[in-house]
């Protein structure tokens, strides 16, 4: 994953523990889903920005 892609990623996992958080005091269900979905995306984001993936590439 590119740096700049890395760094999008990043933002957008921010931005959904930022509003995950806020929907778990309307549903608590809705909110710890988008918190635990900001919280993937934010490993990937730092996975991504460290220049490694989540998975090797085959061609190594």
């Amino acid at each position: 994953m590119s740096k700049k892609k890395s760094i999008m990623l990043l933002l957008i996992s921010v931005l959904l523990l930022i509003f995950g958080g806020y929907a778990f005091f309307i549903d608590p269900i809705i909110g710890i889903i988008g918190i635990l979905c900001g919280l993937w995306s934010l490993f990937l984001a730092i996975l991504g920005l460290r220049g490694k993936g989540l998975f090797k590439d085959p061609k190594e």
